[in-house]
């Protein structure tokens, strides 16, 4: 009898166990089983694609961070964000203005303009980073191609190299070519390059153990002479070609606009329906101008962080650190830049002069505007979170802040007053961000008491 017993207990104990197994397995199947047979478009927000889900079509974000864990069988698009990719995308990923991570897998091309790529999983077509950094820890199986920013390759890239200006450093596999038309390629000890190193003006500093093909250089620069021409982390690409200067010019715009056409808050809406159409459309009128003004914002704040990084930190960092000079220079630039313009036009020599100043003033602007933004951001994110900054997710929040306190009707107009006098201040204070300012040391109340000196 007792062995009866014990054996129907062992009998429900493992069909309990079996039912608790199948319950657990269906609701992992339930979270992790997703998936969705259409196209994901979302205008302003986070968006995630979980662990275990997949889908079959196309996802577009404006304005906000996207990660990736799960499977998308289809393109992922992305504007003024953070594209993360931790599981698999099976087609191209396409950013205008952001950060684009890669941990996971990617079958296509990897397109950025104007942001930073970091690949440290496996891209299977190329990689075109325009107007800034890219670093591959992990492989790409065609080729990189890079407008102006540096390039660090750490991993294994199966095609070619081809950059702009700015500075290659391989310490990894590059089976193809490497070709910079300005600037400086670096091989470390375990660089490999099974190609041919061309650089139309510049240098190559190789090392010792370094493998690579053949090299050609056709100016050479001394790394004094490289410092010189490109300056603090910026670049100057005179005697390249004649038309350089305006083939970046017209990439710049090309790209921007193509960023800003990309750019769909309403994914059923008509894009060529107006704002205007009514009177009464005004309220939306001035929406859409302010949206617009952030977006060119950001991406001038954008560019300038890329090309010039420390001298935008510096420029941010003079405003709480020297609120005094900084706010003294701007006044007094505010209220002589308008009576020197009317001087020089009184002299029909000083005519063109006022165009330098407005050149001048509107530089000395976007450099203290991205600076000033670029602090804003850092700290609502130190605030919110103990992740470290991403500088561009900086910059778009600040410019973000800034715009919408710029709608505010009057608010709006002192506001914008007082982030011209703080930019202005900011640069000249900093001498364009080539001076970094350093806060004034207090001693505590408690430590000048404990002071013998003081006594």
């Amino acid at each position: 009898m007792f062995k009866k017993n014990t054996n129907n207990i062992l009998f429900v104990v493992v069909l309990l166990f079996f039912i608790v197994l199948l319950l657990f397995a269906g609701q992992v199947y339930a979270q992790n089983g997703t998936v969705i047979n259409e196209d994901i478009n979302k205008a302003v927000g986070d968006l995630d694609i979980p662990r275990g889900t997949t889908v079959n079509g196309d996802v577009t974000l404006n304005i906000g961070e996207l990660d990736v864990m799960g499977v998308i069988n289809g393109n992922v698009n992305s504007n003024m964000g953070q594209v993360t990719i931790d599981g698999d995308v099976n087609g191209n990923v396409e950013t205008n203005m952001g950060q684009v991570l890669i941990t996971g897998n990617v079958s296509g091309n990897i397109k950025t303009r104007m942001g930073e790529v970091i690949i440290d999983g496996s891209v299977g077509g190329n990689v075109d980073s325009d107007l800034g950094s890219a670093r591959i820890g992990g492989s790409v199986g065609g080729d990189i191609g890079s407008g102006f920013g540096e390039l660090n390759i750490t991993g294994t890239v199966a095609g070619d190299v081809n950059s702009k200006g700015g500075n290659i450093i391989i310490t990894g596999v590059v089976e193809g070519d490497v070709t910079l038309e300005q600037g400086l390629v670096e091989l470390g000890p375990n660089a490999i390059v099974s190609g041919r190193i061309s650089v139309a003006r510049g240098m190559v500093k190789k090392a010792d153990t370094a493998m690579v093909g053949t090299v050609e250089v056709g100016e050479e620069l001394t790394f004094a002479e490289l410092e010189e021409v490109e300056g603090d982390n910026g670049y100057s690409f005179e005697g390249v070609d004649s038309d350089f200067v305006d083939n970046i010019a017209e990439r710049i715009v090309n790209e921007v606009n193509r960023g800003f056409r990309s750019v769909n808050f309403a994914p059923h809406m008509n894009r060529d329906w107006s704002f205007y159409r009514s009177p009464f459309m005004n309220f939306y009128g001035n929406t859409a101008r302010g949206i617009i003004n952030m977006l060119i914002l950001f991406a001038l704040a954008a560019l300038t962080y890329t090309l010039f990084p420390k001298q935008v930190k510096a420029a941010g960092a003079a405003v709480p650190n020297k609120p005094g000079p900084v706010i003294g220079w701007g006044i007094l630039v505010a209220v002589l830049s308008v009576p020197l313009m009317v001087l020089l036009a009184i002299t029909i020599i000083g005519i063109p002069l006022i165009i330098v100043e407005i050149i001048f003033l509107a530089a000395v602007v976007i450099l203290g505007y991205s600076g000033i933004a670029l602090l804003i951001g850092d700290k609502i994110i130190a605030a919110a979170s103990s992740k470290s900054a991403n500088p561009l997710g900086a910059i778009a929040l600040g410019v973000l802040i800034l715009g919408l306190v710029g709608m505010v009707p009057i608010l709006g107009g002192l506001v914008t007053l007082a982030l011209f006098v703080l930019a202005v201040g900011a640069v000249l204070v900093t001498r364009f961000g080539t001076i970094k300012p350093e806060a004034s040391v207090m001693l505590p109340a408690a430590e000048e008491a404990d002071d013998p000196e003081k006594e």
